[in-house]
Parts: C-alpha cells; structure tokens; sequence
C-alpha cells in the first residue's frame, strides 16, 4: 500500500451504524473534498450515492478498502456545518448517520441503483446528435416503463453509468421514474408580442386599414399597443391585462394571432413572488407591537431564544417581518418556519409583499425537482435571505444564518414521527442557532408548556403581546351542555339546536363559520346492530373508518382498504350502521340542514394535492365557501377575515385522549380554532360542545387562562415526573412474531437496568398492538439530572448490542427522543 494512497470516509443513506472508508483512484486525489457526492459500491452489487464526509490517508484495519466509482460534484452540495449538525442529531436522537443525510438530502441528489429512470414527457424521439450509449438507453425504454442503474449499466456495459445518466437528464432525455408522478413543469403564463414585420409604420397602418371592418379586433389591437407601452417589459403584454374587464374578448385576440399581428408565447414565472404586489410601505407597528417589538429585541441581545406569547390576532406576523426586516438588512439570512404546508399560502403573500425575490420556500409538498432547485440555490453565490418552510427546512445549506423564526411551536406537528430521525425542530432550531451564533424566537398563543416553563425561569426570553390587532375583543364563548340537549331530544345528528342556531345567524349576517371536528371520514366505524361486529383492519388491531366518497372501509394506520359490507359475517344480519361523526359526515349534513350554503372540508383527504391547501384556503378567503369543516389543519394560525362563528362539535373527544398532554392539548386546539373567529371587525363568537362543560379546560378556555392551564399541567407533572422536569425517551420494538417481540424486549430492558439515576417503564404493549402487521412493544425511560448525553449513549449501545444477537436480528429497534 502506497503511503500517499488516499481514502475518504464516506455517509450512506443507510439506517447502518458509523461511516465507511473507501480507497481513492489517482485520478479523482485532487479533486475529492468532503461535501462532494460520490457513488461508492456497497455490498456485492449495490450502488449508493453517498456524502464525503472526511478525507485522510488511513485505511481500514477491518476490511479492505474498495475504490470510489465515481465523483460527482465539482463544488460541494453539503457545507461542512450541515455534517456537524447530522452528527449532533445521530447523537441527541439516537439514529444513524445515514437517517441524517436520508431526511436532509431531497431524492434526485442521491440516485441508488434501485432508482428508475424513464422517457422524459417531453423527449421529442429525435436521436440524431446522440452518443450510441444514449442511443441504446433510449432504445430500451421505449420497450419498457423505467429501467433501474443496474439495468442501463447491463445495457451500455459499463459499471459507471453516472455520467451518462446525468448527460441525459441534462438533455431532457430521462427523468426519475418517480418524479413522473408529480413531475414539477414550471408555472407560464400567456403574453402576446406584436409580429416583427409590424415594426414598420406603414405597414402597421395598413393592418388598421384592413380590421377597420373586423371592428373588435381593432379594438383589440389598439388596446394591446396602449397596454405595450406602459407594461414593465416593452412591448410584452399579458393575457390577463389584455383580456377581460376592459372588454377585449379572448376570441379577437385569437384571430390577431391567427392572422400573425400578435405572436403569441408562454414565458415561465416563478410560483414564489407575485413581482407586481410587492408593496414598498413600511409596517406600522401598534403601540403595543412597538412594545413587544422593543422587548424582544432586547431579550434577544442577552439570551439566546425568546418566546412571544401573543393571544390570537395579536399582530406577531407583523413583528416577526420587521425582525427579518432587520436581520438581512445586515446580510443575514432568515429561517421562518411553520408547522403546516397549509400556512405557508398565506404568509408567502404577507412575506413577498416586504422581501420578493428574496424568499424561498421549502417543504415536502414541493416536487423533488422543486426541492433540489432550492437546494442548489442555497448554495450560490446569490442564496435566498428569507426561507419560509416546514421542519425539512432546516437541512437546507445556509451560508450566514443569523435568526431563526419558529410561529405556532407548540404545534406536535413540528415532531418528526416516521422515519428515522425522529427529530423535535424547536430543539433542532436551537442547535442550529448555536452553530451560527445565531438568535431562535418562538411565537404562539399557547405555548407548549415546556417552552413556557423555560421562558419562566429566564433559561430563554419571554414577552408578552396581550391585545388583539386593532383592539377587536376575544370572541365570546358559550358552552354547549350536550347531557341537556340529548334529555330535551333536540340534537340533530351531532348538531346542538344551539349551534345550528348560531349557524343559521351567522351565515344572515353574510359571515363565515368554521366547524371543528378531529376526526376525518364518514364515521368512526360501522357496527352490526345485531350482534356487536365491527370490521377490523386485517393488517392493525384498530376497527376500520368509513369513507363515503370512496365508499369503502380504511385503515387510518396502514392505508388498508375494503368493501363496506351488507352483511354481518358473524350473524348474518343487515342491520348494518355507521356509527360516530367524522369531517366527511359533517360535510353532508350541514349542507342538507343549509342547502343555500357553500360547504367545503379541509382534512387529510381533501388536502392530497400539492395545492389543494392553497384552493381551499383562497375559495374561503374569497367567500367562495360559506362554511368550512376541518380537523387540526383549521386551528394552525390561519387568518381569514370573514369568520363569524367557530363550532367545536365534541371536547370531550380531546379532553379524554390518553395521554399526559391530553389536557394541554385540549386547551390549545380549542384555544386556537376559537382564535380564527372575528378576527376582523364585528367580534366573533365561539360555540364549543361539551358533555362536560364544568370540566376545568373548559373553564380555562372559556377565561382564556393560559397561565392557570400551566400552572395545573405543572404541579400534575412535577408529581407524576414528565416533561419539562424530565426527559423521556420511547423505544418501539416492533416484528411480526409476537413472541419474538417480548422476548426482545424482555433482553433490552434487562440492559438497560445498568443505567444510572432513570425510571424504567414497560416493557408494555401500547393500545393498538399490531400495526402493519407487526406488533408493538414499548420501553419508556424517564431521565433527570445531568450527564444526559453519556447515558444516551449507554441507551444506543444496549439497544445495538441487543439487536446484534441473532434471534434478534429481524426484531426492528425504535427510539424516539422526547416523544410527543
């Protein structure tokens, strides 16, 4: 072995333990560096794209070095900064390296050799100018939907095929087989030009001579020559200023251009900004949003993170945009992040109207293509100074990160739950704030209670915005006795004669109302009325829901569906009834009790669409809908201007979910769907029903006392030791043989009993036992104290030395730091 031979240790997107070292070829030693991808050999005949992550000369004392196959980036895609902040979350979050670079890097940067290419849509068939191994790819695929790397390396008889394949993706030749399925084509629009032999006068006077007996087009003409002069690009006019209100038809343009005086072009514009509604007016800050504004800036001078408490409608966008403001007006960038794709319509408008260009937008309803363009750009000498994005968005490269904006952080949405990492990303923004010597302000009407708490004894900021915009008052709230209803047999369905009245008041006034009801489908279940027989999930041990669009029977767990039966297989019966009230059900019956209303819903199912969010968030800002039903989507800080009423249809379904967040929880959500009423003008009103309507929550929602909901959730988890005056770790263990589950988990709590100053709980299976086929088993830790990090990794090592038994080798292994 030459002394001067290099090696590179190199991060797969494998859930495998530690990095790989891999022997450089001479001719690539002067042009590796770490962040630069390469395709590396793994296994007998796999190829991975995997990230350099160190580059030394000391090979492996265990195993024999294979060579990199291929090199693939001229500069890096992965700053050093983003590899520190990986391995932070493979040590805090106990998973491997290869799940950091799997959530952080979007798909089409790490092809594998299981990932299909196929025709791209817009390949015109033309092979003339092709190389011959082009030529045989393209060949193949037309005999074939997608071929996988391994197959095109079989095909040209090359075992490095990257190059290739990054040439024909280059020439529009291939594309991923998987972006197919939401292949990003870029937002056009039409805009007309006025044809090149009209330059000259004379001519141009002929061509009026000659319309002056096709008068509209005339009109037309003349009309786009006034419009040509005064738009921002000479000459260029847009179909949406030439046509409509000022009463040019469509159908005269189309002869002008059938008669070549106008040429006609698509011209591709970004889907982020809206250029002509920029605004330059500077916001104007309340008295009391300057003295919040104030507040936090000087909060922000002595700590490292701040939290603003500001009830509904406060104004704390406002504040948040005059920070950025700031920030990247020294240079910096800016991190916003939200905890549902569903926000990012409405702020996006907010946000361009101050920045334009400047913003960018991440999340995971983007197109893979969409993403690796954000990424790339990140990366440029010209990156966005203002990211607007989910919790994926803090994988992005940053170049000056100076602050971090996280609004509704109490949200559990803000919880990566599946896969590997299971990441917090209030507790990721925070260790990415101190990479950069950078400043985190969380913002929310309801903090979580361990935000909160930090804020109390000064660890983080906390100031306090307590006045809505405007002076509008809270809405008023009225409580629903449901036991009183049910007795005077006046409910209708899940429907109080007291909330259908306000229903009915509120949509004479010509105002909105939203309906919120946790749960999606038709409902809940369907039940033999008979014997008692509810159909279950074949693959969970969970009943099925019904969904009448569909008309079928689904797993909310697995996605499993089946036919809604007409018989009971247990006794034959009939008798065959849904049972419980989901949004689908809601939907329907509000419109048969308010036929004269628009109603629309805004569930997971209504909302699959990459702009699905967005249509019914704009149909609802229009007034296009009368009232809107939802699940949690309605509650998360969506600001609308018309809503007159909330109705909360059942909080005795959030007061009783088992968990120790319930109560917290509970207050929140009805706290924040109340919030989205009378945010403008008149105040709103807020009907929430309640079998229990002397229950404590209740009482606090109805005071708006946050402060007493955290006051009680604290004595209540001191006592019983939970979160903020501990920290909790879960670990899953799931596989399909029941018994090989216990005995696993049998052996790993008996590790685990080593470890210092914990509780140890379980091992316990959870309610729903089976999911997917496999079922579930759980070891709760409670941890105090300090040396949290040491024992971390006492807990990963006993679960890595458990799982490298044989007999549990099959058995998979879940931990999840700081459950939600």
């Amino acid at each position: 072995m030459s002394p001067l031979a290099l090696f590179v240790d190199v991060i797969l997107p494998l859930p495998l333990q530690g990095m790989f070292t891999y022997r450089v070829p001479r001719e690539l030693e002067a042009y590796v560096a770490v962040g630069k991808r390469v395709v590396v050999q793994f296994g007998r005949k796999k190829l991975y794209t995997g990230i350099i992550a160190e580059v030394h000369d000391r090979p492996p004392t265990a195993y024999q070095a294979k060579y990199i196959e291929e090199l693939l980036d001229d500069a890096p895609i992965v700053f050093e900064d983003q590899l520190v902040f990986w391995k932070w979350m493979h040590q805090y979050y106990l998973c491997h390296l290869g799940d950091a670079m799997q959530a952080a890097i979007p798909s089409g940067l790490k092809l594998s050799s299981e990932s299909r290419l196929a025709i791209h849509p817009d390949y015109t068939g033309e092979m003339e100018d092709l190389e011959d191994e082009e030529v045989d790819v393209l060949e193949a695929l037309q005999n074939n939907s997608f071929l996988t790397m391994d197959e095109i390396a079989n095909i040209i008889r090359k075992t490095r095929v990257h190059a290739t394949i990054r040439s024909m993706v280059a020439k529009q030749l291939v594309v991923q087989y998987e972006e197919l399925q939401h292949k990003f084509k870029p937002k056009t629009e039409t805009v007309y030009q006025l044809a090149e032999w009209l330059s000259d006068k004379e001519k141009l006077q002929e061509v009026f001579d000659v319309l002056g007996r096709a008068p509209k087009q005339l009109e037309a003409l003349m009309q786009f020559i006034q419009l040509s002069k005064t738009s921002k690009e000479k000459g260029v006019v847009k179909r949406q200023s030439l046509i409509g209100d000022n009463g040019i038809s469509a159908a005269a343009i189309d002869q002008l251009v059938k008669k070549e005086i106008l040429l006609r072009s698509e011209v591709e514009v970004t889907r982020l900004v809206d250029k002509d509604a920029w605004a330059t007016s500077e916001i104007v800050l309340t008295d009391h949003q300057q003295q919040a504004f104030d507040e936090l800036k000087l909060q922000l001078k002595e700590k490292d993170a701040a939290l603003l408490h500001g009830v509904t409608s406060s104004g704390k966008t406002e504040i948040y945009i005059r920070l950025i403001q700031e920030k990247i007006a020294n240079g910096g960038q800016v991190l916003y992040m939200l905890p549902e794709i569903a926000l990012t319509a409405q702020i996006i408008q907010r946000l361009q109207k101050h920045f334009g260009e400047k913003v960018g937008i991440y999340h995971s309803k983007m197109s893979d293509n969409e993403r690796v363009e954000v990424w790339k750009k990140q990366l440029s000498d010209d990156p966005y100074q203002v990211i607007l994005g989910a919790r994926s968005s803090l994988f992005l490269p940053f170049q000056r990160l100076q602050f971090i904006i996280m609004d509704e952080e109490h949200e559990h949405t803000f919880k990566q739950h599946d896969p590997a990492p299971r990441y917090h990303a209030r507790d990721a923004a925070a260790y990415l704030c101190k990479q950069w010597n950078a400043k985190l302000l969380l913002g929310s009407a309801t903090p979580s209670v361990e935000a909160y708490f930090n804020g109390k004894r000064g660890k983080i900021g906390l100031v306090h915005l307590t006045e809505r915009y405007g002076g509008i008052k809270l809405p008023h709230i009225e409580i629903c006795d449901l036991k009183l209803e049910r007795q005077a047999e006046t409910m209708k369905g899940p429907f109080s004669s007291q909330l259908l009245q306000r229903i009915s008041e509120t949509l004479s006034r010509k105002q909105q109302v939203i309906i919120f009801q946790n749960r999606r489908g038709y409902s809940s279940f369907v039940q033999c009325n008979s014997c008692g027989w509810v159909p279950d999930c074949i693959n969970c041990d969970i009943s099925l829901t019904y969904h009448k669009y569909s008309n079928d029977l689904r797993c909310h767990y697995c996605g499993h569906t089946d036919q809604v039966p007409h018989i009971c297989p247990n006794c034959r019966s009939t008798y065959i009834k849904t049972k419980g009230f989901g949004t689908e059900q809601i939907e329907e019956e509000l419109s048969l009790h308010f036929p004269e209303a628009v109603v629309a819903r805004m569930d997971m199912d209504t909302t699959r669409g990459k702009h699905a969010y967005t249509r019914i968030i704009s149909d609802f800002e229009d007034k296009r809908i009368d009232i809107l039903v939802g699940t949690q989507m309605v509650t998360k800080g969506l600001d609308f201007d018309h809503v007159g009423l909330v109705g909360i249809l059942n909080a005795d379904q959030l007061l009783n979910y088992p968990d120790f967040r319930s109560f917290e929880r509970a207050y929140q959500l009805m706290a924040q769907v109340s919030g989205r009423a009378g945010r403008k003008g008149r105040r709103g009103l807020v009907v929430i029903q309640t079998s229990e309507p002397t229950h404590f929550i209740i009482e606090q929602v109805v005071r708006n006392d946050y402060e007493g909901m955290y006051a009680s959730e604290l004595v209540q988890r001191k006592q019983y030791r939970y979160p903020p005056f501990i920290r909790m770790i879960q670990i899953t263990l799931k596989h399909r043989d029941r018994e090989k589950v216990d005995a696993a988990a049998d052996a790993l709590a008996k590790a685990l009993e080593a470890i210092p100053d914990k509780i140890l709980l379980g091992p316990e299976y959870p309610l729903v036992q089976r999911i997917r086929n496999k079922y579930n088993k759980q070891i709760i830790l409670k941890m105090g104290g300090s040396n949290i990090k040491e024992r971390k990794e006492q807990i990963f090592n006993a679960i890595q030395q458990i799982h490298e038994l044989k007999e549990f080798r099959s058995v998979q292994f879940v931990p999840d730091v700081d459950p939600v």
